[in-house]
């Protein structure tokens, strides 16, 4: 995750077009990823991520610096699903998740580039099922749990962004991490016996 340069921001504060659709392409991806936390359904992760960009556009000018712009900017993801969620008295949990067409675009473990030269075939097939493995038990996770390893693994944030940007206190970050991680060490064990 990049963060983006105070003059870029300063200049879509001013409401130059160019670096405001900068500082959309910049973070989009960052975006979708963390609402995929939120809805863990594409669609409606989409629709926050343009919520969120459009809200971005009406509030750019409230950002004030005195957080990492990409704080305040995923704050307002989990702000705005948050709200969504309440506002649909529902919360999504899905113990068993289901491919649906697409959803192999949402492959983040996936898209880490293998940089070793010599890569041999054994090792990069067990590397692929593995991350194929993880991406499935971190599905199955509580979301608080999901929303927390997702932003300190995949968007590699420090635990007092993640508790900026979750609103929780930073002992729970660190308590969600390590009980994150245990739930996962468990799902593995079971689902995937022959990885440990």
């Amino acid at each position: 995750m990049a963060e983006p340069s105070s003059e870029l921001i300063l200049l879509a504060q001013r409401g130059d077009r160019d670096a405001l659709e900068q500082l959309v392409m910049s973070q989009q991806h960052y975006v979708f990823s963390l609402a995929m936390t939120v809805f863990h359904n594409a669609d409606d992760a989409a629709d926050l991520t343009q919520e969120v960009f459009i809200r971005l556009y009406r509030a750019i000018g409230q950002y004030n610096g005195e957080s990492r712009f990409t704080t305040w900017l995923y704050r307002m993801v989990i702000n705005l699903g948050r709200d969504e969620l309440r506002r649909r008295k529902r919360q999504v949990l899905q113990i068993n998740p289901v491919s649906e067409p697409g959803e192999e675009d949402r492959d983040l473990i996936g898209q880490v580039p293998d940089t070793s030269v010599t890569a041999d075939p054994p090792s990069v097939l067990e590397h692929k099922e593995l991350g194929a493995a993880l991406r499935l038990v971190i599905d199955q996770l509580e979301p608080h749990y999901r929303q927390v390893l997702t932003l300190f693994y995949f968007e590699d944030l420090k635990y007092q962004d993640i508790a900026d940007i979750m609103g929780i206190p930073l002992n729970t970050v660190k308590s969600h991490i390590r009980r994150g991680k245990e739930r996962m060490a468990e799902l593995i064990s079971v689902q995937y016996p022959h990885l440990v």
